[in-house]
């Protein structure tokens, strides 16, 4: 009881702190943000915590990127994409010694190109923090040396004392960055980039923006960051992303095989994704781009009376902001069905939005070849009850019979066609049809849905 009391009274001396130990910091309540924007604020312990922390961080990257060669360093990490979705682990800036980005061939010639070198950045970054005189922020930052998760893992760690830590997942996200695409630039280029750090679950927020006189940064001011803002001009964003090491991408990006004859392998062709799912700050790993995921639900020669519980096959594609504000489909070519089979009489085609939180329930039933308890197999039916995180509805859950499918695979579905003609009869006039979200009548989501085997 004790305990709780005290962690309750240095929450809230947290909270009193993170609010008011920005110098130039307006409050805000008043500083002009739209609060139907910001949709989740810490609370607990271990957020009130963290928040400030960024804070923290975030003033450290102010003081380092008066000298530009710590802010081209930044850039040319995120640049380098070792990371998912525009963004960089803080932990592979400042402990160069496990860090994945010398082993990373766009990032070292970036850095050669514009003179910049991750050690001493680390060197900076480390003076500076030390400089602050902060216990509780070094302690923070010194769990981002001492505890190494492995790639493709970066979830929260639980210690002993029922703390949280968060510092291996904390990110510096660039949306947008291919807008400001300075990796084609010589040395002579002049970046600068307004700080953000993710005081809430938000898609506004108080950030602020350097101002520069004669070429030196005099002062950050202060401004409202929205996607608007973040579209214009070059922002990092420093809060917890959610994102990981780029080769773990689900997605197939590379062009398909032809598959052998008589094997009917069907793809989740191109993708589109039309609305932000995320939202721009995050401190829950919520933020940035939209991780879809396209999903296929059989029950094929399952055993009759059981639930399925699973996904078949799943496709993540990982969605910048960019690429959902311009409405850009994506070409992902990935494996749906290796060979849908005749006895295999239905299925679903299902689409999700990846969180890690909140949880949705898809439920329905497939009629299809079921096996009973001696192994043989007979038309029958099955039920399907799937769980998933995601904060979001479900955005697709299409049953669909074998026969409709290929019977309607090269028609128009209303939307119109594609360019792509991977795997089309010569005699085609036309590409594979789109499912959904080509105008603006159109869904949230879209997709083509092209075969090969006929």
């Amino acid at each position: 009881m004790l305990l709780n009391v005290k962690k309750g009274l240095l929450a809230l001396t947290l909270l009193t702190v993170f609010v008011s130990c920005k110098k130039n910091a307006i409050d805000y309540q008043n500083g002009g943000i739209d609060q139907s924007k910001v949709y989740q604020k810490p609370i607990t312990y271990d957020q009130i915590e963290l928040v400030s922390n960024l804070e923290k961080i975030t003033l450290i990257l102010e003081d380092l990127y008066k000298e530009k060669k710590n802010l081209k360093l930044v850039n040319a990490a995120i640049y380098s994409k070792a990371y998912t979705d525009e963004s960089v682990l803080l932990k592979d800036l400042i402990n160069p010694g496990v860090s994945i980005l010398p082993a990373n061939k766009k990032f070292v010639a970036l850095c050669d190109k514009w003179n910049v070198n991750l050690q001493a950045f680390s060197d900076n970054f480390w003076t500076a923090a030390k400089e602050k005189n902060d216990p509780t922020l070094l302690a923070f930052l010194g769990k981002v040396q001492t505890i190494d998760i492995p790639n493709g893992l970066l979830s929260s760690q639980i210690h002993n004392d029922g703390y949280v830590n968060n510092s291996n997942e904390v990110s510096i996200y660039f949306p947008y960055s291919s807008e400001y695409d300075y990796s084609a630039s010589g040395d002579s280029y002049g970046p600068v980039a307004s700080l953000v750090a993710a005081s809430a679950e938000a898609d506004e927020a108080l950030g602020f923006q350097p101002f520069y006189s004669g070429g030196s940064l005099l002062e950050y001011r202060p401004v409202v960051v929205n996607d608007d803002y973040v579209f214009n001009h070059p922002t990092h964003i420093v809060g917890i992303n959610g994102i990981e090491p780029y080769q773990t991408q689900d997605a197939n990006v590379t062009p398909p095989v032809v598959t052998a004859p008589n094997i009917n392998r069907v793809y989740v062709g191109d993708a589109i994704c039309r609305v932000q799912y995320d939202r721009l700050i995050s401190f829950t790993g919520n933020g940035g781009g939209s991780e879809i995921a396209y999903c296929r639900v059989s029950g094929y020669l399952k055993l009759v009376g059981h639930q399925i519980t699973e996904f078949e096959d799943k496709t993540s594609v990982k969605f910048e902001r960019g690429t959902i504000r311009k409405k850009q489909w994506l070409r992902v070519y990935a494996v749906w069905d290796a060979d849908w089979v005749v006895d295999n009489k239905e299925q679903v085609f299902a689409i999700y939005e990846d969180d890690n939180n909140a949880e949705i329930t898809f439920t329905g039933s497939l009629s299809t070849t079921v096996k009973v308890a001696d192994g043989t197999s007979v038309d029958g039916s099955i039920d399907y009850q799937i769980k998933r995180s995601s904060q979001d509805d479900i955005i697709k859950q299409l049953k669909i019979s074998r026969a409709s499918y290929f019977a309607g695979a090269l028609r128009n579905q209303g939307w119109g066609f594609s360019i792509d003609k991977s795997f089309l009869p010569a005699s085609a006039s036309h590409g594979w049809p789109f499912y959904d979200a080509v105008s603006d009548g159109g869904a949230n989501v879209g997709w083509t849905w092209p075969y090969d085997g006929y």
